[in-house]
């Protein structure tokens, strides 16, 4: 299991502390943060004074200004908790009254961000890339990669969850405590992508974090819905390309998943050929593999090459599957590499979040997991980092 990270916390407040350490032991969070917390400045600076340094420390002004204006040596990473008042110090400051899940998401994002403890290995400095694809609409393919989303992340691992469909499909799950936000989304990054080319920078990676908030019930970062669809509308393959290869080498997330519309288009071609994993969802049904034979058939004519370098990545998968396949594949695929079951209770369902609470559906998710990130990633029925 991934070691928790170690915070200190340090508030006047002592029912203020005793709120964050309950919730903290009773949520999913008490696995991978462990807080020492403190109300006094002498006990506060004593810790401090210590051999072993946590991984952050979150404070108010009155116990951060006196540490560091004593500290010449290592600091470890910091957060100033305040609501508005005036500070001597400069660095990452967090509202300190705002749901509780944004703030511990807040926190352990930084302390994943700048901590460098990586749980997966990653190539060339960029997190692993999973497209989630589709030949025929209304195969599952968002429901499939929200639940991979919130099972990575609920592994410990840091997600970004990009959907670039032009009807946002997951704007369905609800966002708690969400309200008015001051992320500009993806059309700000979009823009400051663009401007930065325009400018002929040699380095025209731009970082999502000021245009992207964290969705605690996916527990992957991600960009709000967009409303004006014509922002995706016209979004084409270089571009879309740019975007993913700036979140995927922001240094901030160990996955990113990306999820398109099923139809052809630019942002599409952009996710077949710049991730690092395919995972094409089908159904048993003849019309829906029928579809999926002809354009994979297609494909192979028109532009082999390509067709080879996508057999290479993908996986294969079948969804809503009752037990057994009842007609054949497609030729071009032997055989599926996963299966994702058919869960009865979500024809009828009026409430999105049951979409992310399936046991058995998350134990195909995990499944699949295994198959594109290694043996090593999850052992049983639990789930693991690397060491």
């Amino acid at each position: 299991m991934m070691v928790p990270y170690r915070i200190t916390l340090a508030v006047k407040e002592a029912q203020y502390l005793e709120g964050i350490l309950h919730y903290v032991h009773s949520s999913e969070f008490g696995d991978k943060l462990h807080i020492s917390g403190f109300t006094k400045l002498d006990a506060f600076m004593k810790y401090m004074d210590g051999e072993e340094l946590p991984d952050a420390v979150v404070g108010e002004a009155a116990f951060l200004e006196p540490w560091l204006a004593g500290k010449n040596g290592d600091i470890p990473n910091w957060i100033l908790l305040g609501h508005g008042e005036a500070a001597s110090i400069q660095g990452p400051v967090l509202p300190k009254y705002q749901p509780l899940p944004e703030l511990m998401a807040s926190i352990l994002s930084l302390c994943r961000r700048e901590g460098q403890r990586r749980t997966l290995p990653v190539a060339d400095g960029e997190a692993v890339t999973i497209g989630f694809v589709s030949v025929v609409g209304g195969s599952g393919k968002t429901t499939a990669a929200v639940n991979m989303a919130k099972q990575l992340g609920a592994a410990g691992l840091s997600v970004f969850y990009l959907n670039l469909e032009t009807v946002n499909s997951s704007g369905i799950f609800p966002r708690q405590g969400g309200g008015a936000e001051s992320a500009e989304g993806l059309p700000g990054m979009l823009y400051e992508l663009k401007a930065a080319q325009e400018e002929k920078h040699v380095q025209t990676m731009v970082s999502p974090e000021p245009y992207t908030v964290h969705h605690p019930g996916i527990r992957a970062d991600w960009f709000k819905p967009v409303t004006n669809l014509k922002e995706l509308v016209q979004l084409g393959k270089a571009d879309t390309r740019k975007l993913l290869q700036s979140i995927a080498a922001s240094g901030r997330y160990d996955v990113v998943i990306a999820d398109t519309d099923s139809g052809p288009n630019e942002r599409l071609a952009a996710v077949l050929e710049g991730c690092r994993h395919l995972v094409w969802l089908m159904l048993d049904d003849i019309t829906n593999l029928y579809k999926n034979g002809q354009w994979f058939a297609f494909m192979e004519r028109s532009q082999p090459e390509l067709f080879a370098e996508l057999a290479g990545k993908s996986r294969y998968v079948v969804n809503r599957f009752t037990g057994q396949l009842a007609n054949p594949l497609p030729a071009c695929i032997p055989e599926v590499d996963g299966v994702l079951p058919y869960i009865p209770s979500w024809k009828h369902n009026s409430n999105e979040e049951l979409l992310l609470s399936s046991p058995i559906y998350q134990r195909d998710i995990l499944k699949l997991c295994k198959s594109l990130l290694g043996d090593s990633f999850v052992s049983g029925s639990g789930v693991r980092g690397y060491g």
